[in-house]
């Protein structure tokens, strides 16, 4: 008996947006964004930490990456390691 997986379901885990990313994102721009996110197809992100250190990201072992908006906000989508949870933030934010 086999049974169907629901595409991307298991990639994300759950889903935060802050306040800030969900009142100036375009919504539909997220979506596919976090699509991208998921299949490898977007611009990984390793920002400096407070030191001037790279990568800051890459030492949690975080997959981050960085889009643009419609309007060409930019945003960030950072899903943890055990791929519990994925957060949409601007970078600001961080």
């Amino acid at each position: 008996m086999t049974t169907k997986q629901k595409p991307h379901s298991f990639l994300f885990g759950r889903f935060i947006i802050t306040a800030r990313a969900f009142n100036r994102l375009n919504l539909l721009d997220v979506y596919v964004a976090t699509l991208r996110h998921a299949s490898g197809r977007a611009v990984a992100l390793y920002p400096l930490d407070g030191y001037g250190k790279k990568p800051s990201f890459k030492a949690r072992n975080l997959h981050a990456t960085t889009h643009l908006d419609r309007h060409r906000t930019p945003f960030w989508i950072v899903t943890e390691a055990d791929l519990s949870r994925t957060t949409i933030l601007l970078p600001e934010e961080y």
